[in-house]
């Protein structure tokens, strides 16, 4: 009996190690995305390719985290992009 009470204890203490890995890595992924968000709507376009050059000269998170994170980047460079053409033409229309 008391061997099965050491092994029952120590899966408990392996499921919390297991569970603070996994919210580890998901407040992880949220704030790379977060900063992805953040760097890919800066004016110079460059800054919104650090994170996935990093992600992939790293290797750490696989490939999906480089999708990811090249999504966000496209889609704020598409808003950006976007928003700055209809200001053009605005501009275009006042003349």
């Amino acid at each position: 009996m008391e061997v099965f009470h050491h092994f029952h204890s120590g899966m408990a203490g392996m499921s919390i190690l297991v569970w603070g890995i996994v919210i580890f890595y998901i407040a992880l992924l949220i704030g790379s995305c977060y900063l992805q968000v953040r760097l890919s709507k800066a004016e110079e376009w460059w800054k919104g390719l650090i994170l996935p050059a990093i992600a992939l000269i790293f290797h750490s998170f696989g490939n999906a985290l480089v999708v990811v994170l090249l999504v966000i980047y496209g889609v704020n460079r598409y808003k950006i992009k976007k928003h700055k053409d209809e200001i053009e033409k605005m501009k275009i229309r006042d003349l």
